[in-house]
């Protein structure tokens, strides 16, 4: 079975310097996801690239065995969902109306409103804690309630592939165990693959199945938590100086900074 998603020797870029060279990676079914790494190692550049948001100069993106580019716009659609880091809804819009637009790819020709969308719309809203607000415009919520809004909306789209910028992004502690939970429940029982960029190693470490570490636009390694996250990959990928020891709870790596000045000595 091929990969849901997968670059295939891609090299990524927005001017004349790559952000990536002759990358390989790939995404692998039915689990959770997580893409670590510093800022400006080239995560959300991969993540648009699996999105078909930005073309490869080199290489090939490929959705389920297939090169994105031979696909339809609506097809794309249908299999692969994203939610980017910073999401703009249109003034004076909704919160269910924003959310229903997740369902414009399974409505045919004429957008004849059906009760599996409302369905679909109601079970989003209903998962990510947004239901109260459905009547409310968007742009009067906050932060933290409107990136739940675009969670809804791209689960509302019930693709069996999902890619998240980010997603905790504006949340609260609260807020941001729920989404991972909703992610993990949605991989683990809901059959759906999930590809998210994370910054929280914490989290990632926790939550994910599997998880890619990147620097310099280049994957450095691949694999469960408790393989990749280790004191050499701390200090190759992050430059931090750090122990790592079994996570009280979930068992997973739990990481511990260590730094010159501490225990801090008060002068």
């Amino acid at each position: 079975m091929p990969a849901p998603v997968e670059l295939a020797g891609v090299t990524l870029g927005y001017g004349r310097e790559p952000v990536s060279t002759n990358l390989n990676l790939a995404i692998p079914a039915g689990k959770l996801t997580m893409v670590i790494g510093p800022n400006g190692c080239g995560k959300s550049t991969a993540l648009r690239a699996m999105a078909r948001l930005l073309a490869p100069k080199t290489g090939t993106v490929l959705l389920e065995g297939r090169d994105i580019r031979e696909l339809s716009t609506r097809q794309v659609a249908q299999r692969l969902g994203l939610l980017p880091q910073h999401s703009i809804a249109p003034d004076g819009i909704r919160v269910a109306e924003l959310v229903a637009r997740g369902r414009h790819p399974h409505q045919g020709p004429f957008g004849q409103w059906t009760e599996a969308d409302e369905a679909a719309v109601a079970d989003a809203m209903e998962r990510t804690g947004v239901a109260t607000y459905s009547g409310l415009p968007v742009d009067q919520l906050s932060g933290g309630q409107r990136q739940r809004v675009w969670i809804a909306m791209a689960l509302a789209q019930e693709t069996p592939i999902l890619l998240l910028d980010e997603p905790t992004t504006f949340l609260d502690l609260t807020h941001q165990l729920e989404v991972l939970d909703l992610c993990r429940h949605l991989t683990h029982d809901g059959d759906r693959t999930i590809a998210a960029v994370m910054h929280d190693l914490g989290h990632a470490c926790r939550y994910a199945d599997h998880l890619i570490a990147m620097r310099d636009g280049a994957v450095v390694a691949v694999g469960p938590p408790a393989e990749v996250v280790t004191p050499k990959l701390l200090r190759d990928v992050f430059d931090v100086e750090a122990m790592t020891i079994p996570d009280p709870v979930a068992g997973t790596p739990l990481v511990i900074p260590i730094t010159q000045n501490w225990p801090y000595q008060r002068t």
